[in-house]
């Protein structure tokens, strides 16, 4: 039995600023923006000059009252000269996952500078709509400016139901004139009003459905980049960052820690944020005493002049902190300290500074350093130098490589055994043997299978499929009940697709298709919400007798092997005389019954039972729902399970 309030859930991650979601579209700081757009959004904004115009930032003349550090400088007054900047967002070929629908409105700061050579040159053209033949624009507006700076917008009406896939096109043009733009803003105006987040209506949705205990923000250069200034600052007024020096641009802008704190307190999560490995330790002081100070502090000031002057620790119970992501990993460069005692002290001198600065409220804390789940030989000297980390984050993907598939034994087997595999001979067990008794977190899970010769077609019903969901769910629930670590995150809320090396693509990482309510998400978010429904109070054992089915896996995919592999698993979940239980079948071709003997279930008129539904464990929710959570009537203790199939039961004693 795990102590009280401390079983955890299985939690959702977030991810970058182009895949967390915000209320409108936005691009670089020299069009300084507020909010963004989830999934497909396109940061970056393509220009077109003719006739030698010119784009050039503004640094002198800016709006009055909003604190942004440039504009954009639009230089058309030349006969014959005119430009065109344009920005685009949900532009996956053939797919869609933005819908419009409600009331907009598109917003813009501009002034014009001189009348140009032209007539009507001091009108700045704007449109919006969807790049699909046919289809009229929603906004296409000839703006006429004046000599001062004023804000400017348009509203309209979206109900993007039956959506012919297009990207979504804003588009600003000038001809014959000069004029100044800044901060380009797209929101929707009739949205539900109990949301007071950056995010969209959808976006809230769906991590109220998921129910998460903790959400991740990891930002990769945007974030990583950053100082801790800029992840503070209001949104107008944050820059572009990247910790890369042989990139050149950088188009995103970070969400920013006061926007994922609000999310986080919306949905009831709590926050973990990845700071900058390269932060000072005077940045360092500086977001403890935004998270925990008083107003009177340098960061606490900070908070207040946002509105908020109680500490952040104020509303959550704990707070974690990761210094940097994957630092271990060359493939991030610029941001990485590879060497693991080098980190290790450098992790610690970083927590020694952010505790002492985080005063009576050090406590809340969860100090992370993060490690290579298949490296564990590293972990000794990390925690040696870094004897103030709380916990040492690991990230132990399922399925690396396929390489056989010719029947579902071939295909699905190995991935519903590497669970048991992991914790009982593998790197999860690995882990915890070099942990030192140090506690262990999932900063990301799932499935990871970018090598191997599987075709696409294969692919496309092994990543996204019901096999997945209930591999994942399966895979945090064993280590929370075997191992003891209760922070673990699937990574992650979005990402439709990702390019292989050897060009193939494969549907990782994201767990929905489309947000919302009523959007598609992939079995391994629904199995995910299925399990959060019941994860709180105490985590209790379970005991089956009986029929015990096993199986012994033959060595196949990721080289997983195992003997008297389990094909059924149980955990159950008490607070006071409220009871939870969750049951899975890992078999692939028999179903199984089972009866369950608990407190207050027999009998008991009142049992709610979901089950994740599917045909077979290649069902995929890409195109229609073929994963559906299903809820029935349960009376009695007999419960029959489907081959690869997960239930979830509920009630009061």
């Amino acid at each position: 039995m795990l102590p009280r309030e401390s079983a955890g859930r299985l939690r959702q991650a977030g991810h970058s600023a182009d895949k967390i979601g915000g209320k409108a579209i936005g691009a670089g700081d020299w069009l300084a923006v507020d909010k963004e757009f989830p999934g497909d959004a396109a940061a970056g904004w393509w220009p077109t000059v003719r006739g030698d115009a010119q784009l050039e930032a503004e640094r002198s003349d800016l709006p009055p009252g909003v604190p942004v550090h440039q504009a954009l400088r639009i230089e058309a007054s030349g006969a014959g000269q005119s430009a065109d900047v344009n920005s685009y967002f949900d532009s996956t070929a053939g797919k869609s996952f933005v819908r419009l629908q409600g009331r907009y409105r598109l917003s813009f700061r501009a002034k014009a500078l001189e009348s140009g050579t032209l007539p009507g040159s001091n009108v700045l053209h704007v449109h919006m709509g969807r790049d699909v033949v046919g289809v009229s624009r929603y906004v296409d507006l000839d703006a006429r400016l004046t000599p001062a700076w004023q804000e400017y917008g348009e509203e309209f009406t979206a109900n993007e139901v039956n959506l012919q896939p297009g990207a979504m096109e804003v588009g600003f043009s000038v001809a014959g004139g000069t004029v100044l733009l800044d901060d380009v803003s797209l929101e929707q105006t009739n949205g539900d009003p109990a949301n007071r987040t950056a995010f969209r209506d959808e976006v809230v949705e769906t991590l109220r459905e998921l129910r998460p205990g903790v959400l991740r923000l990891m930002e990769s250069d945007a974030g990583l980049g950053s100082t801790v200034d800029n992840l503070l600052a209001a949104p107008s007024s944050r820059k572009r960052a990247g910790y890369r020096t042989w990139f050149k641009a950088a188009d995103d802008i970070p969400v920013g820690i006061q926007e994922f704190l609000e999310l986080c307190q919306e949905v009831g999560a709590e926050p973990w944020i990845v700071a900058p490995t390269a932060m000072s330790l005077d940045e360092t002081r500086k977001l403890a005493e935004y998270l925990a100070g008083p107003a009177t502090t340098p960061g606490g000031a900070l908070r207040a002049a946002e509105g908020r002057r109680e500490p952040w620790t104020e509303s959550f119970r704990t707070i974690h902190i990761e210094l940097g992501n994957e630092a271990w990993n060359g493939d991030f460069r610029g941001e990485s300290i590879e060497d693991p005692s080098a980190y290790g002290r450098r992790a610690n001198a970083v927590f020694a500074a952010f505790r002492a600065a985080a005063g009576p409220a050090a406590g809340r804390f969860d100090l992370v350093v993060g490690t290579n789940a298949y490296d564990p030989a590293r972990n000794a000297a990390l925690l040696a130098a870094a004897p103030l980390a709380n916990s040492l984050a690991i990230a132990p993907y399922l399925m690396r490589s396929v390489t056989e598939w010719a029947t579902d034994d071939q295909l699905y087997g190995p991935l519903l055994a590497q669970p048991e595999q992991m914790s009982r001979e593998g790197i999860v067990a690995a882990a915890v043997a070099s942990a030192g008794g140090r506690q262990l977190a999932v900063y990301e899970t799932n499935l990871h299978t970018t090598v191997g010769d599987a075709p696409e077609q294969v692919l496309d019903r092994f990543t996204p499929s019901a096999a997945a969901g209930v591999a994942v769910a399966g895979h945090m629930l064993r280590m929370m009940r075997d191992h003891g670590i209760r922070d673990e995150m699937l990574f992650s809320l979005t990402q439709y697709a990702f390019g292989r090396s050897d060009g193939k693509t494969v549907r990782l990482w994201g767990s929905v298709v489309e947000m919302g309510a009523n959007g598609r998400k992939r079995p391994q978010f629904l199995a995910e919400s299925l399990a959060n429904r019941v994860l709180r109070g105490d985590l209790v054992k379970m005991e089956l007798t009986g029929e015990n089915p096993t199986h012994d896996q033959p060595s196949g995919n990721d080289g997983v092997s195992l003997r008297n592999a389990h094909e059924l698993d149980a955990y159950a979940f008490q607070d006071g005389k409220w009871h939870g239980l969750i049951v899975f079948n890992y078999g692939l071709h028999r179903a199984r019954r089972i009866d369950i003997e608990a407190p207050g279930l027999a009998h008991n008129p009142n049992v709610l039972l979901w089950r994740l539904v599917s045909s077979g464990p290649g069902d995929t929710n890409e195109e229609t729902d073929e994963v559906k959570i299903q809820e029935e009537h349960f009376a009695g203790t007999d419960l029959t399970l489907a081959p690869c199939s997960m239930a979830v039961l509920e009630w009061q004693e």
